[in-house]
């Protein structure tokens, strides 16, 4: 990983794998959808991942030979728009893998999501490779998306890479549209001192990452020895899980005082079919992945924003 290009670079993933890589001297070309208002450490190029001309010139002109592909429409969103998202989250991966190929580029990066699970998949703690049913246009995507990154890497010769996200926690950009962005809200109108309306019900147990382990996840995992890896699609990787309720109580004990309503929506449909524990000991196993900060140091961290 030398010269990287990361897609969607302006949202919540993209914004901390610039700060790291940066940080490391490695060379970043950032590119969003959205024009880029406030100064971020590497050059961007403002670019629409559906125009393929356009991404096959900027890795060739700026000789690529790493790609973080981020961009996605998340779940909540996804539902309001199905056709936009199964564009957006399938057609611009399709385009990555084309220029990829195009381009001789053998190291990528793209996140799926614990939506890919679904009611089938032993929610109480969900395996490595359980049955995927899951009933979101979201999941469906991501699901497809597995099976695209599977079939080009055969096909291909290219060494596209994964994990299975849980809900990132991280309070330098704003939610995304997602179905675990209660988290988020939540401790915004804490620290806001705003009454918050929860969306999902209190005692919905969803799984969670803090974003800094959500990044050394991704990083550990490109950098792991290829034979290593026995899992040809995306890994499972977990932090902790809770509720809207405990996070509740959680922010109560860090001196907050909040006001909680709940009322669930269309969003909670969604998170009935999602996990509420992941195992992720192929992870561990293949290649030494472990949590570092548990959820009572990631409400400290949040809060403290």
């Amino acid at each position: 990983m030398n010269r990287i290009l990361i897609t969607g670079a302006l949202g919540q993933l993209g914004i901390e794998f610039i700060k790291y890589f940066t940080k490391s001297n490695i060379f970043v070309l950032a590119t969003d959808i959205r024009e880029c208002k406030n100064e971020i450490p590497c050059e961007f190029i403002q670019c629409d991942v559906l125009e393929k001309n356009k991404l096959n010139q900027l890795v060739k002109s700026y000789k690529i030979d790493t790609i973080f592909h981020l961009v996605a429409m998340l779940s909540a969103k996804a539902e309001k728009h199905p056709f936009k998202s199964w564009k957006l989250n399938i057609d611009s991966f399709q385009n990555i893998i084309e220029v990829c190929v195009d381009n001789e580029i053998k190291k990528v990066f793209w996140p799926s999501s614990i939506a890919v699970f679904g009611t089938d998949s032993k929610l109480g703690c969900v395996p490595q490779n359980p049955i995927l049913n899951p009933s979101s246009i979201y999941g469906i995507t991501k699901l497809a998306g597995e099976k695209l990154l599977e079939y080009s890497n055969k096909k291909f010769n290219i060494d596209i890479r994964s994990i299975r996200y849980p809900g990132i926690i991280s309070m330098s950009t704003k939610p995304g549209g997602g179905t675990t962005d209660y988290v988020i809200e939540m401790m915004d109108s804490a620290i806001n001192k705003s009454k918050y309306v929860c969306f999902l019900s209190k005692n919905t147990e969803l799984p969670m990452m803090y974003i800094d382990d959500a990044v050394s996840s991704a990083i550990q995992l490109m950098r792991a020895d290829k034979s290593k890896l026995s899992v040809k699609d995306s890994y499972n990787v977990a932090g902790f899980s809770i509720t809207p309720e405990i996070l509740k109580k959680q922010i109560l004990k860090n001196g907050f005082k909040i006001d909680v309503e709940f009322k669930p929506d269309f969003r909670q449909e969604i998170a009935n079919t999602w996990p509420k524990k992941i195992d992720d000991s192929k992870a561990k196993l293949d290649w030494g992945w472990s949590a570092q900060i548990g959820f009572e140091e990631t409400v400290k961290k949040s809060l403290k924003f």
